[in-house]
Formats: C-alpha cells, structure tokens, sequence
C-alpha cells in the first residue's frame, strides 16, 4: 500500500530578463535537484508505507504464530486430558479385571482348601479305622474265651469295612468267620443250658449273642427260649422279634399258641394294643378249649373294652 507524499512543492524560479545560457543551465539543473529531492522525498514516504506494511505482516505474522502456538498447547492439553482419561480407565479396567481374578482365585481357592480339609478329614477317618480294625484283628488273635474275644467279635461285626481297604477288610473277615462261628455255638449251648435252669438273664444274654453271631442259622426253638426268657426278665421290648421269628415256623401246635400269647403279652406291655390283639386272636383260633384259652379271652375282652369307642348315654 502506497501513499502520496504531503512534502510541498518549490515553486520555479523565474529567470530574470537577459540571462544568458549557463543561468539557464543552472535553472535547469536546479530543478533536476528539486525533481530528485522530491523523488528522494516520495521514496522516503514508500519506504516508511513498506515499513509499516512490514511491521503490520509481521505483527500479524507474530499473532499467528501466538495463535499457532496455542492452538498447539490447546492440543497437547487436549491430547493429554484424553491420553490421561484413557490412562484412568485402562487403569481402572484393569483393576476391575484384577479384582475379579482375584475373587475367582479366592474363590478357588476356598475350595482347594475345603476339598482338602475334607480329604484330610476322610484320611483321618480312614486311619483311625485302620488302626481300630488292626487293634480288632489283635485282639480276635490273642484273646481267648471270654469277654474280652466276646467284645472283639462284637467290634469285629459293627466295624464299618467301608473305611478299610480291602485287604485289611478281608483280613479282619477270615480271623473272625472261624471264631464268629465256635463262639456262636458256644454261646448256644450255653443259653440252652441256662434256659433248662431257667436262669433267663444268662439265657437271653447267651442266647441273644448267638442270633446276633449266626441269625440265619437259629432254629425256631432258639427263638422261642430267647423270647421266653425276655419275657421273664421282663424285657418286653425285645422279646418282640424273636417270638414274630418264632411263629413264622412254628405251625399250629400248643407251643405256637403259647408263643403268641406271649407275644400278644409283649405287645401289650410295649403299648400297642392292636397287635396284641391280633395276636391274641390268632393264639385263640388255634386251641379253642386249651388251657390258655380262658387267659386269651379275658385279654381279650380288656382289649376290646380299651379299643372301643365309649358308648353314648
């Protein structure tokens, strides 16, 4: 951008009348001086223009930079803050996933522990019974007749084999069968014996030892004398299931008839009534006119009286 320079003009000298040649060269080269102080002069005026005009470019030269360099910083701010959230949340994704790990490794290994606390537990188990069946097959070895190979045999028949291996279960099972079986006959006899003193504590004690030894080889008789001898003792509970055993085989005979008015006692004296009277009902079809007959009846008759509902006034 230019300006016109303000500078005022030099008026020409007018030539005095009569002057010679070199006066007008003067006047000549006069105003080429002047043309050129006013050339010299509009130059000037461009010159301060471009300076101005360069000042201003670089004024707005310098504001774009500024603006430039903030944009700039504007943007590493901006790139930062979003470089930093993503920082938190990849942090925070990470401890989330972290933590999740670690509860799933909690979790694991809560279980690892209660599996192996039950397997210690069950270890122990079956240690302890090992060590049982062992000081068992000891005992069924050394002891001789008496309580003491009595209460191994009983230990041996209760010991839970689930526990053992199975040769150690094996072992236990061939020391006792030949000494679960002499026992068992012992025992019978000497219940037998008893049962013919009628001493009935020594013949349920003996005799109950042989059905819980060898149940499936005691004969009907054997379970009719335990009954009885129960009965004596007044163990109405378990005279129960050998006089049920008993009638099972023994048919129709008086001995039959006996055997369930005895068992028609036992059912009474342990509180139910209507098996007793079922027992007794049969007891009486089998020997109307016996002489337990009269017995069963009256029983009976208190039976039914006990049974019925009362009659309405």
């Amino acid at each position: 951008m230019s300006e016109e320079s303000s500078s005022p003009r030099i008026a020409p000298i007018s030539e005095p009348p009569g002057a010679d040649k070199e006066s007008s060269e003067i006047a000549s080269l006069r105003k080429e001086i002047i043309e050129a102080r006013n050339l010299i002069i509009k130059t000037d005026n461009l010159l301060k223009n471009l300076h101005a005009e360069m000042k201003k470019l670089g004024a707005r030269h310098d504001e774009q930079e500024k603006r430039h360099w903030m944009t700039s910083v504007a943007a590493y701010i901006a790139f930062a803050v979003l470089a930093g959230t993503g920082a938190i949340a990849y942090a925070r994704a990470e401890i989330r996933t972290a933590r999740d790990e670690a509860q799933v490794a909690e979790a694991h290994a809560r279980a690892l522990q209660q599996d192996a606390e039950k397997i210690k537990a069950a270890e122990g188990t079956r240690r302890e019974a090992s060590d049982r069946a062992g000081r068992i097959y000891e005992m069924l070895g050394s002891e001789k007749e008496g309580p003491g190979l009595n209460q191994a045999m009983s230990q041996a028949l209760h010991l839970d084999k689930n526990q053992l291996s199975t040769l150690e279960a094996k072992a236990i099972d061939d020391r006792a069968a030949g000494l679960k079986s002499r026992l068992a006959q012992l025992s019978l006899e000497r219940g037998n014996g008893a049962f013919r003193r009628q001493d009935w504590s020594t013949a349920s004690t003996e005799l109950g030892r042989f059905v819980e030894l060898e149940p499936r080889s005691a004969e009907s008789n054997t379970w009719y004398h335990l009954g009885q001898a129960r009965i004596q003792i007044k163990d109405f509970g378990g005279a129960v299931v050998p006089l049920e055993n008993f009638l099972k085989t023994a048919g129709t005979g008086k001995t039959a008839q006996y055997g369930g008015l005895l068992l028609g006692q036992a059912y009474e004296e342990t509180g139910n009534a209507a098996k007793a009277r079922e027992a007794y009902e049969r007891a009486e079809r089998l020997y109307p006119g016996s002489d337990f007959a009269p017995m069963i009846r009256n029983r009976l008759r208190r039976l039914n009286a006990q049974l019925s509902p009362p009659t309405r006034p």
